[in-house]
């Protein structure tokens, strides 16, 4: 495949996006509840993380006629048992090589997202991330409706965004990965900090 969007959930990030140029992809990816954002537009790619899966099988009709990506094969086989027309995918092994790397820590799902899309499409364009420049998970700072959990007012300890930004620096070594927009800006203020 060619090339794809993939655009997260950060409405700091997308302030100001131009939502038209989604037709100069192929493919727009997404990743955990953007389906449930007010005006959530174009999804061909769906990243749901674990509590994602547990959410969207009360709400089977949002998957229709995505792809499906979910952590582990349990995750997949659940989807494919209780929704079996829907067209899922795990990333079991991609995970397992990932939560090697990043031990004792874990990666946020974003970075997976970014680096399994670029293994995949000739060109990954990368919008809506604000790699927590204005704090961790809060209502706020998402796009309407996308954020039902209680606010942290610190990093989650299985994760580090510090090692998170390590790692997208060295991918985007490569040339077929780019951050654009405010995801760009964002990025290049914070990489070196």
């Amino acid at each position: 495949m060619k090339n794809v969007l993939l655009i997260g959930p950060s409405k700091y990030a997308l302030e100001d996006f131009d939502y038209s140029i989604m037709k100069n992809y192929e493919k727009i990816a997404r990743i955990n509840k953007y389906l449930e954002a007010k005006n959530p537009g174009r999804c061909d790619i769906i990243f749901l993380n674990s509590n994602c899966v547990k959410f969207y099988l009360k709400k089977p009709h949002a998957l229709v006629g995505k792809k499906i990506y979910v952590k582990r094969q349990q995750e997949s086989c659940l989807l494919r048992k209780e929704l079996p027309k829907l067209d899922v995918e795990d990333m079991e092994e991609f995970w397992q090589i990932h939560m090697k790397y990043f031990q004792p820590h874990q990666p946020y799902y974003g970075t997976l997202a970014m680096n399994f899309l670029r293994k995949r499409f000739e060109s990954v364009d990368v919008a809506g991330f604000d790699f927590y420049y204005n704090g961790f998970s809060k209502k706020e700072d998402y796009l309407d409706g996308y954020y039902d959990l209680e606010d942290l007012k610190k990093e989650d300890p299985q994760h580090s965004i510090k090692k998170d930004i390590q790692f997208m620096k060295k991918i985007l070594e490569n040339d077929n990965l780019n951050f654009i927009h405010r995801t760009k800006q964002i990025f290049e203020e914070i990489k070196n900090g």
